[in-house]
């Protein structure tokens, strides 16, 4: 008699894994091309994934996504070097009801992800290189400590203002403030109590770190750009109105292969210097810039588009053409997508 073989393989089935990532748990929900299969949570570790798909659908073509966020691209790369293909989505571009945003749970919004890499709906965003994404966190890292020490300037500001502690004639300048003789001044202030003088005290010394934190920083940039990897494209980069060492560097690990953006507009869309569209039929309503881009470059084009229209008098005379059509605003924005296309032709040839 012959035996039949219990042994089970799924070789050419597609099996699709949708990801709800959260701190504490995960919800999956996986599925074929005709049927879901099963929603279950589990806890917040790619490794159990795996195991449970390959022991479950030995065999299997398998694709997993989820959301990008909190946890970066960390779980990408895990299912990846495990032999799962694994995309990252950005959470605007997975197809939502009306129905999902007024019940919004984790097993539905598990079961979008999946139906969504299922029909094709939805692509990858870019996932950098870890050498690059640890050279970004270089830059914003002292993007962060720079936002830091203002919000210490400021609450010395508020100190001084509380106690009515008036700046001296040699520093009633505001170009004057925060040099070192500015600092040797605010450590000799003693108040009434010795609590205010010491409070006072400690923000300066928290001042003067966040001040030495930035130049070691600062300084790592800089051999950073002196490096091969980068330094042929910084050379050129700084060579534009507006654009300094901390830029072109925030530029370059931002940005990461140029050769990924199609055309220019595909750059200017990355930059967030496009409009919102609202058209219908013969009438266009174009409307403010997108809320979507990095935020962090498109921060810095405005600061170099206004040091561009400063000094450089092509980029002046475009700004003030535009404004004789427009607002100023407008204007800026529409001399920032100038500013973009160089950037991206700097970087392209």
């Amino acid at each position: 008699m012959q035996t039949q073989s219990k042994q089970i393989d799924f070789s050419g089935h597609n099996f699709y894994c949708g990801i709800d990532v959260h701190k504490k748990s995960w919800t999956v929900t996986i599925q074929t091309d005709e049927l879901k299969l099963k929603t279950f949570s589990q806890d917040p570790d790619p490794h159990q994934i795996v195991r449970y798909l390959k022991k479950n659908y030995p065999g299997g073509n398998f694709l997993a996504g989820y959301e990008a966020g909190y946890f970066g691209y960390g779980i990408q790369r895990t299912l990846e070097a495990m032999g799962i293909p694994c995309l990252v989505l950005h959470p605007a571009d997975i197809p939502t009801s009306d129905k999902d945003r007024e019940q919004k749970r984790d097993p539905r919004d598990s079961r979008k992800i999946a139906n969504a890499i299922k029909n094709h709906e939805v692509t990858s965003i870019w996932v950098p290189p870890v050498d690059l994404e640890q050279d970004r966190q270089l830059l914003r890292t002292r993007e962060k400590l720079s936002r830091d020490k203002t919000r210490i300037k400021n609450r010395i500001k508020a100190f001084l203002q509380l106690y009515g502690i008036a700046y001296p004639e040699s520093f009633s300048q505001p170009a004057s403030h925060w040099s070192g003789r500015f600092i040797q001044w605010l450590d000799s202030i003693k108040l009434s109590e010795s609590t205010g003088t010491e409070s006072l005290r400690s923000l300066v010394r928290n001042l003067r770190f966040q001040r030495g934190e930035i130049l070691t920083v600062s300084k790592n940039i800089r051999r950073l750009a002196q490096s091969e990897k980068y330094n042929q494209e910084y050379l050129q980069l700084i060579k534009k109105p507006g654009i300094g060492m901390i830029t072109a560097m925030t530029i370059l690990t931002e940005t990461g292969d140029i050769s990924r953006f199609r055309t220019v507009d595909c750059f200017r869309s990355f930059m967030g210097i496009v409009p919102k569209a609202h058209d219908s039929g013969d009438k266009e309503r174009p409307g403010k810039i997108t809320k979507r881009a990095n935020s962090h470059l498109r921060y810095l084009l405005v600061e170099i588009t206004w040091m561009a229209i400063r000094h450089n008098p092509y980029y002046l005379n475009i700004y003030q053409n535009y404004k004789k059509r427009m607002p100023g605003n407008k204007a800026l924005i529409r001399t920032a997508g100038k500013v973009t296309n160089e950037i991206y032709y700097c970087l392209k040839k």
